[in-house]
């Protein structure tokens, strides 16, 4: 999703994305919350997906106008990569509109990390998938070869052997093999912050 986000960026001055004022707003939210993002020891994968639920909570107060103008709803549609990275690349210009200069920072330095070592806080884990929910996003409960029960986030692109949109829900008590990296989010509901782990990798055995 980064890199088709800042290829695109160059269209943006040429570009009238400021037609309907929620666009405004969503832009406005999403750089505001672009802004706390801190890259500090963080890996490609860890910052794209800190973008990835900016850009998510902006746009959610606004599912309404988003299905109508481009066919996408970010509630219902959130276990479609396909359409969620569309969503990506056109929230991405509006936000490079708003706050250019921190979002092609936050851009490059994951583009950048993309192409050098991954941080060594990947983490792996191998067990049986016990329950699957959805609710803001799609999380797998992962019972792991100690007994310990996990539960794992997917939030962004996911590198997979199955197209996971169309078959993540026939994950139910097979063994998975994931690699995941944690992260901090803001959580209005508690009004704290919680960890989260977050997918990169999901293998079937």
């Amino acid at each position: 999703m980064m890199k088709n986000v800042f290829l695109l960026l160059g269209l943006v001055i040429s570009t009238g994305v400021f037609s309907q004022d929620y666009k405004k707003k969503i832009a406005r939210s999403s750089c505001d919350c672009v802004k706390s993002i801190k890259t500090e020891g963080k890996n490609s994968s860890a910052i794209t997906a800190e973008l990835g639920v900016c850009m998510l909570k902006a746009t959610m107060p606004f599912s309404k106008e988003i299905k109508k103008d481009y066919n996408i709803d970010p509630t219902a549609d959130i276990a479609d990569t396909e359409k969620m990275e569309q969503l990506g690349i056109k929230m991405g210009i509006l936000m490079a509109e708003e706050c250019q200069e921190e979002f092609l920072k936050i851009a490059q330095y994951a583009d950048e990390e993309a192409g050098g070592k991954e941080s060594s806080s990947e983490l792996l884990i191998n067990g049986t998938v016990s329950k699957i929910e959805k609710e803001n996003f799609i999380v797998f409960h992962v019972v792991g070869e100690n007994k310990i029960l996990n539960k794992l986030y997917w939030i962004s692109s996911v590198d997979s052997n199955l197209d996971l949109p169309k078959e993540y829900q026939t994950l139910m008590n097979k063994k998975v093999n994931i690699s995941y990296f944690t992260m901090e989010i803001f959580d209005p509901k508690i009004n704290d912050y919680k960890t989260l782990n977050i997918i990169s990798t999901l293998k079937t055995e």
